[in-house]
């Protein structure tokens, strides 16, 4: 390696990303559901409950939509319109028949995540009274999930914002390890590259830069926000089983996902999936 290649990696290396904080406020929240008037309303009252920590700055306006048997997925965005919330909280299979099988979330869910900017919070399915179930009791332990940490300040953000007074806010980074893998054949297959070097070194630099960016969201909280501890969670892994061992692990009560990708209208990497298998535990889809 020439010396300025030598000097160039240095300085790529020193180079870091940082975390720029921005307050964000949930005006107007949406609940939507499709149980009949009492239930409906029980439920929407317990979202509010669970949901208390956007109540504590300021007094957020709540609306319940009480979506009619025959109510299409056009008529969901219009009221969506109309109303023009801040936050949507609804649950898997809305107006759905499989709702008992965990292969999908639904049509009308399917739109409201990929139509709209607004975030969606996905809840548990409703208890037969209209309950939300005993899983949603607060908000004291958060995850924002992701397999590109660095440089997603929105997801922290909205992390931040509902992780309540005292509470947990863990920003796990998933490095793709079936990727890696792949790149590692290629890399084992040329001769000028010492493969076991190569492995150790850029295994090590794909983790240690969301562990950097960590770093600076501690530093940046630290002077920002008090009442929430950050926790890291850096780890190779890809699959669902992996992320589901992460939510176990902090005894996770809402993870925070990203779901829209600017290439394609289907829901981004590994969020469907997860959004499908992980239904005892709210998803925040940003």
């Amino acid at each position: 390696m020439s010396k300025l290649d030598q000097f160039e990696s240095a300085f790529k290396s020193a180079s870091k990303a940082r975390y720029h904080y921005s307050n964000l406020e949930f005006e107007r929240i949406l609940v939507v559901t499709d149980l009949d008037e009492d239930a409906g309303r029980r439920f929407a009252m317990d979202v509010k409950q669970f949901l208390s920590v956007l109540d504590i700055r300021e007094e957020a306006q709540w609306h319940h939509h009480g979506a009619k048997p025959d109510e299409d997925v056009v008529a969901l965005l219009e009221e969506v319109e109309r109303e023009r919330p801040s936050l949507i909280c609804t649950y898997r299979n809305l107006h759905g028949r499989a709702r008992t099988y965990p292969f999908s979330l639904g049509s009308h869910v399917d739109v409201l995540t990929q139509a709209v900017s607004t975030p969606v919070m996905l809840l548990p399915f409703p208890t037969e009274d209209g309950r939300l179930t005993d899983a949603c009791k607060n908000t004291h332990n958060i995850m924002v999930l992701t397999d590109h940490l660095t440089g997603s300040d929105s997801l922290i953000d909205h992390g931040i914002r509902f992780t309540a007074s005292g509470g947990k806010l863990v920003l796990a980074h998933l490095e793709d390890d079936a990727m890696f893998e792949r790149y590692m054949d290629i890399i084992s297959k040329i001769p000028a590259i010492e493969t076991d070097v190569a492995r150790t070194r850029i295994q090590a630099q794909l983790l240690k830069e969301p562990a950097d960016f960590i770093a600076t969201v501690v530093e940046t909280l630290r002077d920002q926000v008090q009442d929430v501890t950050v926790f890291k969670d850096v780890r190779m892994g890809h699959q669902v089983r992996d992320c589901n061992s992460l939510v176990e692990d902090h005894d996770i009560c809402l993870v925070v996902m990203n779901t829209k990708d600017d290439d394609q209208l289907a829901m981004h990497g590994l969020a469907y999936p997860l959004a499908v298998e992980l239904r005892n535990v709210p998803l925040l889809l940003l």
